[in-house]
């Protein structure tokens, strides 16, 4: 008669065709509700944008990602400060080392524990040594960096 995979096969094809029908009855009792959703998702979706539309100005002609996918909502973020200048690593504080790009709080605090278990950095390659900084990282940060052997020792950490 039919082998195991053979029933399988119709037990799993008659399941399908009959919970596409349990879903197609339920749709057609609560389409009130699907419209009523859709419309409210749609106002919402426009007064998102009317609050959130800007007036032209020099980087009116960039595309707007809510374009693209008009169901999803841009994420805000939260902009960190850029550093101006250079900062000095042996001397800056884990709340302004967080101001480096790609540095975040947990990063920061590993770079002032290591600082104050093994010693100043002498060179921004010294800062390999702490985990989670590797060579993509120290290429970001590198500009943003000072020793006061090397430029000078102007450092952010005191603002």
């Amino acid at each position: 008669m039919w082998g195991r995979e053979m029933r399988a096969g119709v037990v799993f094809v008659v399941a399908a065709l009959l919970i596409g029908q349990g879903f197609r009855e339920w749709r057609r009792s609560h389409e009130e509700s699907f419209q009523e959703i859709v419309q409210a998702l749609a106002s919402r979706d426009a007064g998102i944008r009317e609050r959130t539309a800007s007036p032209p100005g020099p980087d009116s002609g960039r595309l707007d990602p809510g374009a693209f996918a008009p169901g999803l909502e841009r994420t805000s973020r939260i902009p960190r400060a850029v550093p101006v200048g250079r900062m000095d690593p042996n001397r800056a504080g884990a709340a302004e080392l967080t101001r480096l790009p790609g540095i975040g709080p947990a990063l920061a605090g590993r770079i002032v524990a290591e600082r104050d278990r093994n010693g100043p950095y002498a060179s921004p390659e010294a800062l390999l040594r702490v985990r989670g900084i590797g060579p993509k990282t120290l290429a970001r940060i590198r500009g943003f960096l000072s020793f006061p052997g090397t430029a000078g020792g102007d450092s952010l950490a005191g603002f």
